[in-house]
């Protein structure tokens, strides 16, 4: 046996047991195309409008978000904004859609949505956070390796993610990238202050900082993030002490297990590449505004899909 076949064979933990509900799965998967084409929104054009335009000032708005938030999702596949106004025109000729909007119009107002992510509850037992990155130059491996990294640049995404519903529950998109435990904090500010309690977090070893473990004991969140294997036991922390003890006396994997620590899995990396297969890596925007909310809209595009499949 090759070594690559022993590298390919060799597993961490059991074998996976897959016991989803395939047809179940299968049916959700398909109803997700519809959200695409669902103009049931359409129903309320004029209301919407009307509460959009009460107390505006200025000129008032010709297209209610419903129909910016679909062509935003549009947008997310990878379809160019005048397609996107083809796309509009052929749903006003043979469907109900009163009238169309010009692209340039579309790529404004996309880029001025107020995305937030709507709780699916304000009470979460477990919450897992990690970073990951989002291609802002395309150009491929060539152009990396003949200009250097220079030519690579990306848009850090931070999520909070819930392993249970598999949902991200908060992000942060930055041009310029942060420490994570940082804005992990920031993100944790906010759900506080919207009311919403999380029994624990889970974290890799990037967030390992003592100022985040001293977060988490504060606001009475119980931590359960990867310590490294020459980490000092008598910290500041407390409960980063026990988790260093625990983990230097019996090990990582017994650790790992009595933590549950692979349930961040589901709750990060299986969002990114959720997120990244529906809707790719690469931006299409050219400024940082609009990379910056494209990268948002991924995020908003693959909850709005996974509900609607899901309902």
């Amino acid at each position: 046996m090759t070594d690559l076949k022993r590298k390919l064979k060799k597993r961490w933990g059991r074998k996976f047991k897959d016991n989803r509900d395939w047809k179940t799965y299968n049916h959700q998967l398909i109803k997700r195309g519809e959200f695409l084409l669902d103009l049931d929104w359409v129903k309320g054009w004029n209301d919407e409008l009307e509460a959009m335009n009460d107390g505006k000032i200025g000129k008032p708005y010709r297209f209610p978000n419903s129909l910016i938030q679909v062509q935003g999702v549009w947008h997310s596949l990878q379809i160019p904004f005048r397609m996107i106004q083809g796309i509009t025109m052929k749903l006003v000729e043979i469907a109900d859609l009163p009238q169309y909007n010009h692209y340039s119009t579309v790529n404004r107002r996309v880029n001025s949505l107020d995305i937030q992510l709507e709780l699916s509850s304000d009470h979460f037992r477990i919450l897992a956070g990690d970073g990951s990155g989002f291609q802002a130059i395309s150009g491929g491996e060539y152009l990396r390796d003949k200009y250097g990294k220079k030519n690579r640049r990306w848009i850090q995404l931070i999520i909070l993610g819930d392993p249970e519903t598999k949902e991200p529950v908060s992000s942060e998109v930055n041009v310029v990238p942060i420490s994570e435990p940082d804005s992990v904090e920031d993100q944790f500010d906010d759900l506080i202050d919207q009311g919403v309690k999380v029994d624990e977090f889970k974290g890799d070893g990037g967030f390992d900082k003592i100022t985040l473990w001293k977060y988490f004991e504060e606001n009475r969140v119980q931590p359960n993030i990867k310590p490294d294997k020459n980490a000092r036991k008598d910290s500041n922390s407390s409960w980063r002490n026990i988790n260093v003890r625990y983990r230097n006396e019996f090990g990582y994997d017994d650790w790992a297990k009595r933590t549950d620590y692979g349930k961040r899995w589901v709750a990060t990396e299986g969002i990114f590449s959720a997120i990244k297969r529906m809707f790719g890596e690469q931006l299409a925007g050219k400024s940082e505004v609009g990379m910056v909310q494209e990268t948002k809209m991924k995020v908003w595009s693959y909850v709005a899909l996974k509900r609607f499949g899901e309902a």
